[in-house]
């Protein structure tokens, strides 16, 4: 098929289903002219190894000719300029940019929705969230729009969403992969710098990793980006925990027993272990992000948000108190031991680290907002999530099934720039597995 025939039949698909579940903001208005120049370049023999694969854009990330709103409509009135690095790097591969996915306000809930666009929904269940921040990219790949999707994750935006959706997403090492949007009005704060990560998804492992590699390349635009060698060779090792912060859901503990069962079958040699402390990991994550907002922006979100920003602000006020230098001093030394800890014990030890994604699956559309003890105990279920937000591993979200109607999945974590092991761990899984009643569509 040529890439026109390709992006044409997924703009029928978008125009088909995604007013039921608003995924999609915007389409690119240029995807045809794309292909066409996509088409030429293969029969001048050019190598581009996304030719013609339509990929979606979440809109907290640049795209030359067009706004940046992070669901926020004070936002949504600069045109950037230049396309942000991964952005250019999937273009430079030959991927079509299909269009912009929903985010919540500023990127910054579990759920997606937000006055500008309004929520999205999950195409396996409208009463559920599709997650956040990412949701938008999740949904529109569970329901078609698009082959990948492009991503971030600073506090489970990436494996969140594909967990709720049934799709797979990997947040990778912090440093991987180069982002910088030149509509911000500033830098990343040190919170964004140290925990945030550009992250691909896909409907399956292999997708992902593909298109890992392309998003991987170099720029002179992000000086925090590693240009890391990709590790191939591994172990077998497997250690598997149950997590930690609340008491996991029924569902939780089964998915998280199904990719043990599957990795066993696959020759690799599972063992229970305890992990370092993964609840203080959390809230030192919460602090962290807490005093950038106390710090640069709090004001501003209360200011231009919907009163869901107060109620999700509060939380975080309860959750993680934002702190002092002294106290930023201290917990960057934590991160430091804790970072260690994991090191040691993906080296010695381990290979990798299956564990839930959360400890309970997806909830009731907006039930993060609900009350500040809901948003509190969705917190703690979190645990696992964003503790790996702040020791900045890498780790993949893959489902493992779906109950009720309701996917299921897990979470794998590598060692630091190890994101090719955990990719064969996720893949090892899924080929025993099968995508027969998990794949979306």
């Amino acid at each position: 098929m040529s890439a026109v025939e390709v992006t044409a039949s997924h703009l029928a698909r978008v125009q088909e289903v995604n007013p039921r579940l608003n995924a999609i903001t915007r389409l690119n208005p240029a995807a045809l002219a794309d292909a066409t120049e996509i088409d030429r370049a293969v029969a001048r023999g050019a190598f581009l190894p996304l030719a013609g694969v339509p990929v979606t854009i979440k809109d907290n990330i640049d795209v030359a000719g067009q706004t940046t709103p992070n669901g926020v409509a004070a936002l949504d009135a600069r045109v950037a300029e230049v396309d942000a690095p991964s952005v250019a790097s999937l273009r430079s591969a030959g991927a079509v940019i299909l269009g912009r996915t929903n985010t919540p306000e500023f990127s910054w809930r579990w759920h997606t929705d937000n006055p500008l666009f309004g929520p999205t929904l999950n195409p396996w269940n409208p009463a559920l969230t599709p997650g956040g921040s990412s949701g938008g990219a999740a949904a529109a790949l569970a329901a078609g729009f698009g082959c990948l999707a492009q991503g971030n994750d600073a506090g489970g935006s990436v494996r969140w969403p594909a967990n709720c959706t049934g799709v797979v997403g990997l947040k990778p090492t912090v440093g991987r992969i180069p982002g910088h949007n030149v509509t911000a009005a500033g830098e990343r704060p040190l919170g964004l710098e140290l925990l945030a990560s550009q992250g691909p998804m896909a409907r399956n492992v292999t997708d992902v990793g593909h298109m890992f590699q392309v998003l991987t390349s170099g720029s002179w635009r992000d000086p925090a980006h590693v240009p890391a060698a990709f590790i191939s060779d591994h172990g077998m090792r497997v250690g598997w925990c149950l997590g930690a912060g609340a008491e996991p859901h029924p569902d939780t503990v089964a998915a998280v027993s199904t990719a043990r069962v599957a990795l066993t079958e696959a020759g690799w040699t599972v063992t229970d272990t305890e992990v370092p402390d993964l609840i203080a990991s959390a809230r030192d994550w919460a602090t962290l992000i807490n005093t950038d907002f106390h710090l640069l922006s709090r004001r501003t979100m209360l200011e231009l948000g919907s009163p869901a920003m107060a109620i999700v602000l509060g939380a975080f006020d309860a959750f993680g108190p934002a702190t002092d230098l002294a106290g930023v001093y201290a917990l960057l030394a934590r991160r430091s031991a804790q970072i260690r800890q994991w090191q040691r014990l993906l080296t010695e030890s381990f290979d990798v680290l299956v564990l839930p994604v959360t400890m309970e699956p997806a909830w009731p559309a907006g039930d993060d907002v609900t009350s500040p003890a809901r948003l509190g105990g969705i917190f703690a279920s979190n645990t696992p999530l964003v503790a790996l937000n702040f020791l900045g591993l890498p780790a993949v979200a893959l489902p493992t099934g779906v109950t009720g109607g309701r996917p299921t999945g897990v979470q794998i974590v590598a060692r630091r720039f190890a994101e090719p092991v955990a990719l064969a761990a996720a893949a090892a899984i899924e080929r025993i597995l099968g995508t027969v009643g998990i794949a979306p569509i």
